[in-house]
């Protein structure tokens, strides 16, 4: 009976693993070219409390850690060198695969938590797990793009020579104004504001996110 569970859990996983292959690549581009439909998508399946949810997707936090599981191997593939004389946390984290990709994870998760918790405000709601849930995966779905392309230009900034860097920050630039660009519009679908309203908030989201993340790296750095 034991084995018969074993062997069942072991079809599913392998059947899930598989999946994968076909609807991360799927979910990423839908994400991309539809964000707002994305979004829009995630929402609805937060709302509708069903038993198998993201049927023909994957879930916005598993794809952000997938997407960042492929930006670290990456890194790792073209050896890109880290920092040298590392402070004991920081040598912790940059040291161990595992490690390093939760650490992003919960840096690059600082950008949907600012936008649910500020569109919350706007909304007068208050801040509880259940009300943040449904913005906060809407908007991990907007960030795994954009955590791709950063960590992907930042790769690039580290590779010898001019055109890599300038590849890379031209990357960067462009997944910051197609993050700010559909957050705006988010946010004005969401709170019925004016365009110029939306973009301050989007602007504010990056700037706080921002803002935590350089103070959270210099915090690691120094420790």
């Amino acid at each position: 009976m034991d084995l018969v569970k074993l062997l069942r859990s072991l079809e599913e996983f392998v059947f899930e693993a598989i999946a994968l292959l076909f609807f991360y690549p799927r979910t990423l581009l839908r994400i991309v070219f539809q964000p707002l439909q994305a979004m829009a998508y995630a929402e609805q399946e937060e709302a509708a409390d069903k038993p198998l949810a993201y049927d023909d997707a994957v879930s916005p936090p598993l794809l952000l850690l997938i997407t960042l599981f492929l930006a670290n191997a990456v890194g790792l593939a073209l050896h890109v060198p880290q920092a040298q004389g590392a402070a004991p946390l920081a040598k912790a984290i940059l040291d161990s695969p595992q490690n390093l990709l939760i650490f992003r994870s919960l840096l690059f998760s600082l950008i949907p938590l600012t936008a649910a918790v500020l569109l919350l405000r706007k909304r007068r709601q208050a801040a509880s797990r259940s009300a943040l849930r449904q913005p906060f995966f809407a908007l991990c779905y907007l960030t795994s793009p954009f955590a791709l392309v950063v960590s992907l230009g930042l790769i690039a900034t580290q590779m010898p020579g001019p055109a890599h860097a300038m590849t890379g920050a031209i990357a960067c630039a462009l997944a910051f104004v197609w993050l700010v660009g559909v957050q705006a519009a988010w946010f004005r679908a969401r709170l019925g504001i004016g365009r110029l309203a939306a973009l301050a908030m989007a602007l504010g989201v990056l700037v706080w996110a921002c803002t935590c993340v350089l103070v959270v790296v210099a915090l690691v750095a120094n420790f």
